[in-house]
């Protein structure tokens, strides 16, 4: 059984580290300059009086997206971030900075996420044998999903626990930008406090304006697998971890058992861009089957990065024995169109609104210092007493079980066990 994501907030208890942390920034590399790290990443650290953005590094000395076709060159980055970039982690981790660093984010194409985190875990367990009372942390933030199949899921979920039951406080944390919210900092609070009871059942769909990018040819790397295990690629993978990384860390003690799953591919691309999927889960004991359905498509019209964007429609709703928890909205771009609802059998379900009205799920503002996400890395990366880890391996490993198992699924039209190794 996996453990329960129980480490939010993370605590360090070195007062020293806590007020050296008042007195410096933090050095961060970022690893992946595509489409994502120079629309949002590196200007939103850039922009950050805390941070010192310390390297970028790619493979490719000159990064292509059908996203973007206007990316920059590393040569251009470098000038315009006065930063050193490097071709590999490897050359990042040798070279004379690599001691120095903070933290690094890693935003590379999903396959190559295990490699990548496997090299920085290392690192991390390094510097902690070699100076085990006086080590920089090394944290990381990686986007998500975690990786692209169960195995180096779990490897990765073994490495974190190896590296932090031996003391190490670096964090590893996931980008899923909704877990950090306020609204599901709440909701999780509920759940942990058993305010709705035993949950019995929970149900969740997600619209996204995404059909610019599953309906493309060109985007390779959204819709055809990148690795052999892959069973497919499209929607599934791009969006519902966020759903899934939403609903595991605000219910921690679920565990996925079984998935029934069944999806629609573009014409196009192949693709999948709908999908309905049963989950059979248990709580942590073991003792009741929890029933998670999940349903979603990209072909909501519009186009979520346009101007003005067309937002994304979400419903999240988890019932249990004393009450139940409705979170959704028309526009995830309009704070107005939803709200988190507390429903309890002690108040006759009447509607309680625990944080107050507002819909907040993923922050996709490309302006200002960035999402709650990243804040909460920098947090880590500086030492910080409390930071929120609002998707750990954890719950990575079980966004990652449920995704393969549900291209599993629909690839036999049968129910299809969740692995755990």
């Amino acid at each position: 059984k996996i453990p329960t994501n129980d480490l939010s907030p993370t605590t360090m208890t070195t007062a020293a580290v806590a007020a050296a942390a008042a007195s410096r920034t933090a050095n961060i590399a970022v690893i992946g300059s595509g489409w994502w790290s120079q629309g949002w990443h590196l200007p939103h650290l850039h922009r950050n009086k805390d941070v010192k953005l310390a390297a970028i590094v790619d493979s490719s000395t000159h990064p292509k997206s059908p996203l973007n076709p206007s990316l920059e060159p590393l040569s251009a980055l470098s000038a315009l971030y006065q930063a050193p970039t490097f071709l590999s982690t490897n050359d990042l981790l040798e070279s004379e900075l690599g001691p120095t660093l903070d933290g690094v984010l890693v935003a590379t194409p999903h396959a190559t996420h295990y490699e990548i985190g496997e090299l920085l875990l290392k690192e991390a367990k390094r510097r902690k044998e070699e100076s085990p009372s006086d080590h920089r942390p090394m944290n990381v933030l990686m986007e998500k999903p975690m990786t692209t199949n169960v195995h180096e899921a779990k490897g990765m979920l073994d490495l974190v626990q190896s590296y932090q039951d031996d003391g190490g406080k670096g964090c590893f944390l996931i980008n899923h930008s909704a877990n950090y919210r306020e609204q599901c900092k709440v909701a999780r609070q509920l759940i942990v406090s058993g305010a709705i009871g035993g949950i019995r059942h929970v149900t969740c769909f997600m619209a996204s304006p995404l059909s610019f990018i599953f309906d493309d040819p060109a985007n390779t790397g959204w819709n055809e697998p990148s690795d052999s295990s892959m069973l497919g690629n499209g929607f599934s993978w791009g969006q519902c971890s966020h759903l899934l990384a939403w609903i595991f860390h605000v219910c921690p003690n679920l565990l996925p058992h079984h998935v029934f799953c069944v999806m629609n591919e573009s014409k196009i691309t192949g693709a999948d861009v709908s999908h309905s999927a049963s989950v059979i889960c248990s709580d942590v004991c073991g003792t009741n089957d929890v029933i998670l359905s999940m349903s979603g498509t990209s072909m909501l019209p519009g186009n979520v990065h346009s101007d003005p964007a067309v937002g994304k429609i979400l419903r999240i709703q988890i019932f249990g024995t004393e009450g139940s928890i409705l979170y959704g909205g028309n526009d995830d771009q309009d704070p107005s169109s939803g709200q988190l609802e507390l429903r309890r059998v002690a108040n006759n379900g009447n509607v309680e609104l625990p944080c107050g009205p507002g819909f907040y799920f993923e922050s996709l503002s490309q302006e200002g210092t960035g999402p709650e996400s990243l804040q909460s890395f920098i947090d880590a990366c500086l030492g910080k007493q409390n930071y929120y880890v609002g998707a750990d391996a954890a719950v990575g490993l079980r966004t990652v079980q449920i995704l393969e198992a549900m291209y599993r699924s629909n690839a036999s039209r049968k129910l299809e066990d969740v692995l755990y190794s």
